[in-house]
């Protein structure tokens, strides 16, 4: 089977748990962080132009392409032998996914809310400290992984240059979600050994790897941590700004 269609489970078992395709910040890294950053300035200029229709239609675009992005991954894995519990969206960045259907086919201010607060720091930290690593540029995995990190970061974006502006009064909602999603990811965690939300070990993750290097044996009160202090850093200048006016 080509390595074009590996997983990083795959890559590691043949060449080393601590194998890398590339490196942070190398080319192959910075070619994905460039086309983000030509998708924000797509967004500050043509997409604040259009029209509500088009806008509507825009949203309708990238929640397809998500969910193609992650059905494709399925029917891979499943065709290749190569499919694990640990692939369904229960992580921070693919329970989004359902967020996204949600406020597409309902929008709606609790569903805007998550997104800024959970898709849009999870997808910005994905793309900064990318967990496929081990896998090639030229890999079905590597352009999911990018592509659709990329789509998670986008979509509350956008939400964001169309008027979105978070209020802190709304953060308890936001954290609700968040426990529920921890709570199941917990229990799935324990029946399938999987690893969702990165609550069991880091999977060699250059931030995470930080945090439990950090706080050894109280790893995920140190997660725990990481998103009350990101979520001060999301709001606090709205807030600061809400009080300025």
């Amino acid at each position: 089977m080509s390595e074009f269609w590996y997983t990083s489970q795959t890559m590691r078992a043949m060449k080393g748990e601590t194998y890398r395709s590339f490196e942070l910040f190398s080319p192959t890294h910075l070619f994905w962080l460039a086309l983000l950053a030509i998708c924000i300035v797509l967004s500050l200029t043509v997409y604040r132009k259009m029209d509500e229709k088009k806008k509507r239609k825009v949203y309708v675009v990238m929640t397809v392409l998500m969910l193609a992005d992650e059905i494709f991954k399925y029917v891979v894995t499943l065709a290749t032998g190569q499919f694990e519990w640990q692939f369904l969206p229960f992580h921070l960045c693919s329970v989004n996914l359902f967020v996204c259907l949600w406020h597409t086919l309902h929008p709606n201010r609790t569903a805007k809310e998550i997104l800024y607060a959970m898709s849009l720091p999870g997808a910005a930290i994905a793309m900064l400290t990318p967990a496929w690593m081990p896998l090639p540029l030229a890999n079905f995995m590597h352009l999911h992984s990018a592509t659709v990190h990329i789509l998670l970061f986008m979509y509350p974006f956008l939400l964001l240059v169309d008027g979105l502006r978070p209020d802190i009064h709304n953060l308890p909602k936001v954290g609700l979600f968040a426990g529920c999603v921890a709570v199941l990811a917990l229990f799935l965690n324990k029946i399938w050994g999987t690893n969702f939300l990165f609550l069991s070990r880091t999977d060699n993750n250059p931030m995470l790897n930080l945090i439990a290097n950090v706080f050894g044996n109280y790893y995920r009160l140190g997660l725990v941590l990481l998103v009350f202090v990101m979520w001060l850093l999301l709001y606090l200048p709205w807030t600061f700004r809400k009080k300025a006016k």
